[in-house]
Parts: C-alpha cells; structure tokens; sequence
C-alpha cells in the first residue's frame, strides 16, 4: 500500500521560485556598496536569509512520488492559522518528513483510522524536542 501525490512536481516549481527569489535578494543586497544602506536593503537582506531557510528546510522534506505505509512512523495533526483543516505531517524512516494538505475534516478521520488500524502512532513535539 502506497501514498501517491504530486508533491515532486510542486517542489520543483516552488525551488525555482525560491532560487529565483534569492537571486533577486543578492542583486539587491549587491547595491548596498553603492549606495548608502536603507530599509530597502534590510528588507532584502531579510528575504535573502528567509529564502536560505526555506531552501535548507526542503532538505528535511520527501518529495518522492509515493510513500510505502511501512516507512512511515508516526503522524501528527496540524491546524493552519486559517480556519482550515490543516495538514499532516508523516515522519518517515529515512529522516524525513512529508506534509500532505488536508482538504476537509473527513479526510482527517479517515487518514487517522487508517494509521491507526495500521499500527502508526501520533506523535508529540513537546516530546520530540525532550529527547
């Protein structure tokens, strides 16, 4: 049994919008030695650094096209700001995680009937960073 989306395709396209974001921040950033040092600059040097997170956050992330059920280990729950349903986040056995959207509150039982009639346990971040 397999999870299939396709997650590959958007983070193809989300790394070219990011390296392209970065390229703009260090085009920006690289005028400073011309000219004095303004909000502007902050505010470039800010989305600069954001993009760099973002881009080393996706390493942490799978984008493979499917995901067996055997490889992940637990699953967690989590709302938007918005008042949406949220996403899951699935920890996976290679180090990885991977957030699948979750489209209405239906599909939130169901995926966690599934896990749990499959054995995979929800898991706490509270507990994750004690250990």
């Amino acid at each position: 049994m397999q999870i299939k989306d396709e997650s590959k395709q958007q983070k193809n396209g989300l790394i070219l919008i990011f390296v392209i974001n970065l390229l703009n921040a260090i085009i920006n950033i690289s005028r400073l030695f011309k000219e004095e040092f303004n909000f502007l600059h902050g505010i470039w040097i800010f989305i600069g650094i954001a993009t760099i997170i973002v881009l080393i956050d996706f390493r942490k992330r799978d984008f493979s096209d499917s995901i067996p059920i055997d490889s992940i280990l637990s699953f967690k729950h989590k709302k938007n700001i918005f008042n949406d349903p949220g996403y899951i986040i699935l920890r996976l056995s290679s180090g990885k995680k991977r957030i699948i959207q979750i489209l209405s509150k239906k599909q939130i039982e169901e995926f966690e009937m599934l896990f749990q009639e499959l054995n995979i346990p929800k898991y706490d971040t509270k507990k994750e960073i004690n250990n």
